[in-house]
């Protein structure tokens, strides 16, 4: 019995060993991949949308790199395997998903803006001048 259940706890350390592997393999290939780029600008593009901004000063590398990866995957666009068609579908959805998110912003842009133009109206568009003293110092 006991042999038994050694054979089984070493046999499940190899699966393990072997899907960690495959599991870097797969990593690899995908980062790899020629619209890795263009996959995470997409992303990138999504988080600004979503007001996530934080550090993304790498905008003009990533574009820059990403149109250089786009050009050279359309040069070999003969043969595509499921990661290409994986890789496609997922920029696809993720430009979608940045145009889903899009529209509602604009749409409550567009009324907010609506919303300031006849608040002006109401109250005759005219803005205050800053109070200034006689020696002709601002107060505000």
């Amino acid at each position: 019995m006991e042999g038994a259940l050694s054979s089984s706890t070493t046999y499940k350390e190899k699966e393990k060993q072997e899907n960690v592997e495959d599991h870097e393999i797969l990593k690899n290939r995908i980062s790899t991949h020629p619209l890795y780029g263009l996959l995470v600008e997409a992303h990138l593009d999504c988080l600004k949308v979503g007001g996530i901004s934080g550090d993304l000063d790498l905008e003009g590398d990533v574009s820059r790199d990403m149109k250089q990866l786009d050009n050279k995957y359309k040069a070999s666009e003969n043969r595509q395997s499921d990661l290409d068609h994986f890789m496609e579908a997922y920029c696809l959805a993720l430009g979608k998903l940045k145009e889903a998110m899009e529209e509602p912003q604009q749409t409550s842009m567009a009324f907010i803006s609506n919303m300031h133009l006849q608040l002006k109206e109401l109250t005759g568009s005219h803005q205050p001048e800053p109070a200034t003293s006689l020696s002709g110092e601002s107060y505000n």
